[in-house]
């Protein structure tokens, strides 16, 4: 008998907006230049707030430490103002019918969790790069999703940055690219899992 299918899904971009807006408010209550303050966060806090390296109040210490000033009240309201539910949300019950559901996302738990709330239950695996302890693309994350997923399972695996599908594509994962407007990418979903199926 054939496994079920595997589908894996990014979490940011895919079924929530990114933090782009994010960021742009923050640069604005921050009185900064936006490609300034993203470049600064991009050198010396990514990677330890993605990877778990840091706790999430040291976050909000650095922000507050870079930018004095800044009402880190208001940057936290930004921050869950940012993240939006996007139309893959509502296709997750139809999808769980052909697949086992996954998510592996770059994000912070404590962001992220609850975002999804009752929708949580329909998910076999959940891996998060604050608890993963590595980010993607970096091949940490995908074994680590990998060992919740049944041995020889077709994975189907949905991000919206290429260089994170290419990393999928190295563990024999089949890969669709999305994007936030949704150009078509839920409507091929359904007939790739049956595909794999």
């Amino acid at each position: 008998m054939p496994l079920k299918p595997q589908l894996v899904l990014d979490a940011g971009g895919v079924l929530l907006t990114n933090l782009d807006s994010f960021w742009k408010t923050l640069a604005k209550l921050a009185g900064a230049p936006f490609d300034e303050l993203r470049a600064r966060y991009r050198r010396e806090m990514r990677g330890l707030l993605w990877s778990g390296g840091i706790s999430e109040p040291d976050f909000w210490s650095w922000l507050s430490a870079a930018w004095p000033g800044l009402d880190i009240a208001s940057a936290r309201q930004a921050l869950l103002d940012s993240m939006k539910p996007l139309p893959a949300l509502n296709h997750l019950q139809a999808w769980s019918s052909l697949a086992d559901l996954h998510i592996l996302s770059n994000h912070r738990a404590e962001w992220l969790l609850p975002q999804l709330d009752h929708r949580i239950r329909l998910f076999s695996g959940i891996t998060i790069s604050s608890e993963a302890g590595f980010f993607k693309p970096d091949p940490g994350i995908y074994e680590t999703a990998a060992a919740k997923i049944p041995p020889g399972a077709p994975v189907l695996f949905v991000d919206d940055h290429p260089d994170n599908l290419r990393a999928a594509e190295t563990f024999g994962w089949h890969t669709l690219l999305a994007d936030e407007a949704d150009s078509g990418w839920t409507e091929q979903v359904e007939p790739l899992l049956r595909r794999l199926g």
